[in-house]
């Protein structure tokens, strides 16, 4: 499979490169189908899959649930054998582990049909979020990470989103705590047992967690006037950095699903908040951060292709709204439009030349 394509490695840029005269290629209509049903059927699962142990207590017998979350099993109490409650719950479990196999062929289906999938170490941490409904709560997954799962959400294959990523970002802008709240430290632990704050000398709370393997998860919110950077989420035990123009992405999200296990539905910004927030990004990074650019116009880039052959006054309008935001907004789209061969002007962008035709 050779190198991992992360920033720095050898071969990233001139993949980058690539995917700007890549032509847009369709995804086959059966595997379209084959995530709208799995989309669906996650949606639809409220009992957590596992498998049904037993043990006897002073001549009684009880029954437990053994169930995945990340890298780690947990054992939970459900009732005595004979308790027609722990019996039922006992079958509904039964039940979602049969479905969770069903739901993981169609994975490796659509994996096997180059659908991009979280890497291993991410996945699981999406799938620990995920278990802790905090997706539910306004979570929103931001980043590469986001763009891995838009494939099937665009009805294209997107090059771009076979780029590695060796961290995850989490925008906490929408984030609503829930009664008893389980700090955010716990929960990654699920995932990876080594993960541990990195805190700075001002730090109150960590903005970023680290893994032993270099994996990092780091904690993003919108930056709302006279309030200060970092906000403080008490409830969760973290920071999240205020960045300008953060609230984009997070004003119009959606679920998607990571191709990860049997699936994991995460919260995600539309595809088309997405690519304009990416051109805007793009015109913020550092000298030193070409490849992080490269990787946002490339991100950006694919998806305006897409929508200019499928709802190109869609896109059209997303551009207008950003741009009449604010000078810096509509200065910094154009910039990045200019960089990728793309009319910066108000109106129409140049037709993408690509056959739509499914098979």
């Amino acid at each position: 499979m050779g190198p991992p394509l992360l920033p720095g490695t050898t071969g990233y840029t001139q993949f980058l490169e690539s995917v700007y005269s890549a032509s847009v290629r369709p995804l086959p209509l059966n595997v379209m189908t084959l995530y709208a049903d799995l989309a669906q059927r996650l949606a639809l699962q409220d009992t957590r899959p596992g498998s049904i142990s037993s043990k006897k207590v002073d001549g009684r017998k009880y029954l437990y649930a053994v169930e995945k979350d990340g890298r780690t099993r947990t054992q939970r109490f459900l009732g005595p054998a004979t308790s027609s409650v722990a019996q039922a719950e006992a079958a509904r479990i039964r039940r979602a582990a049969e479905l969770a196999k069903e739901l993981r062929n169609t994975v490796t289906l659509l994996k096997n049909a180059h659908v991009p999938g979280p890497s291993l170490a991410l996945g699981r941490i999406l799938e620990v979020v995920a278990n802790a409904g905090l997706f539910q709560r306004g979570v929103t997954l931001v980043g590469t990470a986001a763009y891995q799962t838009y494939a099937c959400v665009v009805g294209s294959h997107l090059a771009a989103a076979n780029l590695t990523t060796n961290d995850v970002d989490l925008s906490l802008s929408e984030f609503v705590a829930g009664d008893r709240e389980e700090g955010i430290q716990a929960i990654l632990k699920r995932a990876d047992a080594t993960f541990e704050p990195v805190l700075h000398v001002d730090d109150k709370l960590p903005k970023v967690f680290r893994a032993a393997n270099g994996f990092t998860v780091d904690f993003v919110t919108r930056r709302r006037r006279g309030r200060r950077s970092p906000v403080p989420v008490a409830s969760l035990g973290v920071s999240a950095v205020a960045l300008s123009f953060q609230e984009l992405p997070v004003e119009d999200t959606m679920e998607a699903v990571a191709l990860y296990g049997s699936g994991v539905l995460v919260r995600v910004p539309s595809p088309l908040k997405f690519a304009v927030h990416k051109l805007i990004v793009a015109q913020q990074r550092r000298q030193a951060q070409t490849a992080k650019k490269q990787k946002d116009l490339s991100q950006a880039q694919e998806l305006i292709d897409i929508y200019l052959e499928t709802d190109e006054g869609a896109l059209l309008d997303a551009l207008d709204d950003a741009r009449e935001r604010g000078r810096a907004w509509k200065s910094a789209i154009n910039a990045s439009l200019r960089e990728i061969g793309r009319e910066a002007g108000q109106g129409r962008l140049p037709v993408a030349t690509s056959s739509r035709k499914r098979t």
